[in-house]
């Protein structure tokens, strides 16, 4: 295995665990957690409308990656709306918001690693892109590290599972490194990427913002974080172009 690749897997790994350790450190009031899930809302939607839709868009017009898109979006919908009818109506629907949050997040990290491969073979392309990529990791990062405090989540089981986070771009970006051609070939790369497209769509618009607006209390800065997010995602777009 190319050294660089182990390099450029352990900085995603590093960089992610720092984002996520963030809303972890100490507790944190309602409020200011709202505002943290504002900036998240808005990373969310600066990806999905200015990286994922895109990369879609220029998919050579095949109809796979949209459908994968969709299914992301009516599986976390039904996802939902079934374990929420069957747990009561009394269900705490922060519970809901991080699991969906961590599948999402997940495979889409996944599927960035997956592209990170795609250059590989050039390290003066490599180290660019990699970092460009680790900065949207610690966001992402930071942004289901606080909805799982959000959402109560014990440490113990947060850290667990956002170890299992830190680990996907790496894995993705190792198994990506092995089979690049293989994934080329039969499209997955473009799948994965509609597949998280769809999945983000549902979390930031049936779950996050949602959250983020109920109540009557402190809109503006929220929609300030809103906004935020948005920009911080921009920024680390138009690195990528």
């Amino acid at each position: 295995m190319d050294r660089s690749i182990v390099q450029a897997g352990l900085l995603l790994m590093g960089v992610t665990a720092a984002g996520a350790a963030l809303p972890l450190y100490r507790r944190w009031s309602e409020r200011g957690l709202h505002l943290f899930v504002a900036i998240s809302a808005g990373i969310f939607l600066g990806a999905i409308f200015l990286h994922l839709l895109p990369e879609l868009a220029r998919g050579g017009g095949t109809l796979l990656p949209w459908a994968a898109a969709l299914t992301g979006l009516v599986l976390l919908f039904v996802l939902e709306k079934a374990w929420l009818a069957r747990v009561g109506r009394d269900a705490d629907p922060h519970g809901v918001v991080w699991f969906a949050t961590f599948i999402g997040l997940t495979v889409h990290t996944f599927a960035t690693g997956l592209g990170c491969a795609g250059v590989v073979s050039d390290p003066k392309l490599l180290w660019p892109f990699v970092g460009s990529i680790a900065v949207h990791k610690a966001g992402e990062s930071f942004s289901l590290a606080t909805v799982m405090r959000l959402a109560g989540l014990p440490n113990s089981r947060a850290i667990a599972l956002l170890g299992v986070y830190c680990l996907a771009a790496p894995v993705g970006l190792l198994a990506g490194a092995a089979l690049a051609l293989q994934l080329r070939s039969a499209g997955l790369e473009s799948v994965l990427t509609g597949l998280a497209c769809g999945t983000f769509l549902y979390v930031a618009v049936g779950d996050l913002l949602p959250e983020v607006f109920h109540g009557d209390v402190a809109r503006w800065p929220r929609v300030g974080g809103l906004l935020l997010g948005i920009a911080v995602a921009a920024a680390g777009v138009a690195e990528l172009r």
